[in-house]
């Protein structure tokens, strides 16, 4: 009977502390470095835009960041908006899953890709590129 009653004493403490002791998941939060010399940086929705002097997008972060996994995406562009350049950071509880980047010519297409890639990882590289919001100005 005691035994009973332990565990569910135990039961009853453990539960009521799961409601409110467990911290939230926590949100991505695009890097919280300072940008480069002579970019400023702005987030608009879940997205961080690093923009030059005169007002053009260089770089855009985005990702999730999830409990068991953390996907983190850093496009880069030239001076003409085109889209140049990709990272992409992917790791899951097993480990690295994909560490990859791409460089992209003046047409976008998708000319060269190094790094790690997980054999189980097929997903092509543009697959995890975003459009650059509307307004994307600072």
């Amino acid at each position: 009977m005691s035994r009973v009653l332990i565990c569910l004493c135990l039961t009853a403490t453990l539960s009521g502390a799961a409601a409110w002791g467990l911290p939230p998941v926590p949100q991505f939060r695009p890097s919280a470095s300072p940008p480069a010399a002579g970019l400023r940086a702005c987030v608009k929705g879940d997205v961080r835009l690093l923009v030059d002097a005169s007002g053009r997008v260089r770089f855009l972060e985005h990702g999730h960041l999830y409990p068991d996994n953390q996907l983190w995406v850093r496009q880069s562009y030239d001076r003409a908006g085109r889209l140049s350049g990709v990272r992409v950071q992917w790791s899951g509880f097993a480990g690295e899953l994909l560490n990859v980047r791409g460089a992209f010519d003046s047409r976008g297409r998708l000319v060269r890709e190094t790094g790690y890639r997980h054999r189980e990882v097929v997903r092509p590289l543009r697959s995890y590129l975003r459009p650059l919001p509307r307004g994307a100005a600072c």
